[in-house]
């Protein structure tokens, strides 16, 4: 559910609240204790903005595509401190790497996560490439427009699709 559908069940709930409240002449107090806890995690959207993972994870896309190792890692440094667990250790993997070749091979499973996690907004789409690993395809998302594949650079640069 998003931020500003939180709160609308939120606000919704405490004018119920009031009506019931004062229909029924419960405890006003009681009853906002018994909603807040139902509603624990419905405003707690704010600490993981969608746009700054989104905002680095497609630098980190942008920047395999275009072959730029320093880029790559400076991308998926800043993704990092917005993930926790094995995203983030994912996303350290793929920063530490010695070489884009490597860089690329730790995409994929990453990206595949990466893929579930986020939900692909307007103005983005959810692109594949068919031959990632042999006939199998790789995943990614990126701003819609020509596709940039991430997973073989300029040697194959707009290889890929749009998952419809």
């Amino acid at each position: 559910m998003s931020c500003s559908k939180s709160i609308g069940l939120i606000q919704f709930l405490y004018l119920l609240g009031t009506i019931i409240t004062k229909e029924s002449g419960m405890n006003k107090n009681l009853f906002l204790v018994l909603i807040a806890s139902s509603a624990i995690g419905l405003t707690a959207c704010g600490d993981e903005s969608l746009e700054p993972r989104l905002q680095y994870y497609v630098e980190a896309q942008e920047a395999l595509a275009a072959d730029d190792f320093p880029r790559v890692q400076q991308a998926m440094g800043q993704l990092q401190a917005h993930f926790k667990g094995e995203l983030g250790a994912q996303m350290a993997t793929v920063a530490g790497a010695e070489d884009i070749e490597t860089m690329r091979l730790a995409f994929r499973p990453l990206s595949d996560e990466v893929v579930k996690v986020l939900k692909v907004p307007q103005g983005y789409a959810l692109t594949y490439c068919p031959m990632v690993e042999g006939d199998k395809k790789g995943y990614w998302i990126q701003k819609v427009g020509e596709i940039a594949n991430p997973y073989f650079g300029a040697s194959m640069l707009h290889c890929g699709a749009f998952e419809e």
